[in-house]
């Protein structure tokens, strides 16, 4: 039988001697003695499309698409000013500056064939900037929220009316009734080539599990919080996220978290999520770390039992 990768790696007292070899004989940096490794190759940018691409962003980020839409609200919330050219005109002009000022360093890691946001790699540099711009124009954690939540909301409507949703609403307060709304949403991402696939719920060799059951709806009923897992396979805007999250921010783009989030809304149940990136590869060194994962980890209660996220 061949031995599992994990079973196969070095133990701590092999790691421990290995240290002090090699600390008696060359020293150790505090940085660690092992570089890291090359990045995987990069795969060719996937060719992204309708039914949710002229949806979610657009190569002007003019209000036809919705995460423009849902920032000149933001910002017309937030300082009540009424001019929607005048912010939209302010976002695009920001969006321009900061796709100028990061395309060299987007395109040696990942290079897109076309300058259109249908090009995944495309679409991950103008995602960056757009919410760098959001960021520079919505300050306020609170008013981040807002925003997300408000381009989730956005989204699953248009969604339902252009009829690329066509589950029934679900019930209120049942979990279990979400859940083919919640495998719908993430086949429309995928079919649009927005992510690679999608996983509900946690692995478990042993049998498919329910992400949710009879229990859990109850649970919501006697006032408690139910957790779920969502794991959103090389989304494309994986890269943004990534450098967003390596400048401190956790203010990164997140579409499929926020559509989700819409759905359970309409069933009157309220949710807080943190988003994680995962390398779902061991690797024996330590400084290698090649995320491909967005994992989407929800807390969701009854509407009454509701808070603001953290963003």
């Amino acid at each position: 039988m061949t031995p599992d990768k994990a079973n196969a790696a070095k133990g701590a007292a092999e790691l421990d001697l290995e240290y002090y070899m090699r600390d008696l004989l060359g020293g150790n940096s505090k940085e660690g003695n092992v570089l890291p490794s090359l990045r995987p190759e990069v795969v060719p940018p996937r060719s992204l499309g309708d039914p949710l691409l002229s949806l979610l962003l657009n190569d002007e980020c003019s209000s036809a698409c919705l995460s423009t839409l849902a920032l000149v609200q933001a910002v017309q919330q937030t300082t009540k000013r009424g001019d929607e050219k005048a912010i939209e005109g302010d976002i695009q002009e920001r969006v321009n500056r900061y796709r100028s000022k990061v395309s060299k360093s987007f395109a040696a890691r990942a290079q897109w064939r076309v300058e259109h946001v249908s090009d995944q790699y495309y679409f991950d540099l103008t995602s960056y900037a757009l919410w760098r711009s959001a960021a520079d124009l919505l300050p306020n954690y609170i008013d981040r929220d807002r925003f997300v939540r408000n381009l989730g909301r956005l989204i699953y409507e248009k969604s339902r009316v252009n009829g690329i949703l066509r589950r029934p609403l679900p019930k209120k307060g049942s979990l279990v009734g979400t859940i083919a709304s919640m495998t719908e949403i993430l086949e429309a991402f995928k079919s649009s080539n927005f992510c690679k696939g999608y996983r509900i719920g946690e692995v478990n060799k042993e049998a498919t599990i329910a992400v949710f059951d009879d229990l859990d709806d109850d649970a919501l009923v006697g006032s408690a919080s139910v957790d779920c897992l969502v794991s959103v396979f090389e989304p494309a805007t994986l890269g943004a996220s990534l450098q967003i999250t390596g400048e401190q921010s956790r203010f990164a783009p997140d579409l499929v978290g926020a559509t989700l989030a819409a759905c359970w809304e309409t069933a009157g149940i309220q949710s807080t999520w943190e988003t994680f990136f995962v390398d779902p590869e061991y690797r024996p060194n330590p400084k290698d770390y090649f995320p491909n994962e967005q994992l989407l980890q929800y807390t969701l209660t009854l509407e009454q039992q509701s808070s603001v996220a953290s963003k």
